[in-house]
């Protein structure tokens, strides 16, 4: 034993001294696994809803210029019409409008307010509104 020196006998020692972790610390290590584990999937779960509204955001908004589009190049006055795209529900909705007060009537009076609502399973996406006016 004199060939090892004291550096040597001091190693061995604490390796002996070392019995293994014990219970309270293995559950701690799994405890804090656990919450970090949770905290990572609730904000994939955060992300993934996230990035499906901005998808769904962005369709109803090209589905809303289409049809604004259409409305303007065609005649006046604008019936209400409805129509389905690539899983959307997109209504068109037309009221008369006094020119003076903005005001909704029956008369047409050359102004119309008209309303784009677009859905999606059955949940509004977004809702726009713009005028036409008989030229």
């Amino acid at each position: 034993m004199t060939s090892m020196g004291k550096k040597g006998m001091s190693v061995l020692k604490v390796l002996r001294c070392q019995r293994g972790d014990s219970l309270a610390e293995v559950l701690v290590a799994m405890a804090i696994l656990g919450v970090v584990a949770v905290a990572f999937l609730s904000a994939m779960v955060t992300a993934y809803h996230g990035v499906i509204m901005a998808d769904q955001k962005t369709m109803a908004e090209s589905l809303t210029r289409t049809e604004i589009e259409r409305v303007r190049d065609g005649g006046y006055p604008v019936g209400d019409s409805s129509r389905s795209a690539a899983g959307y529900d997109v209504a068109v909705d037309a009221e008369y409008i006094d020119p003076a007060t903005y005001g909704g009537t029956v008369d047409p009076l050359g102004m119309q307010r008209i309303t784009i609502t677009v859905s999606h399973q059955g949940e509004v996406v977004l809702i726009t509104e713009t005028t036409k006016v008989n030229r």
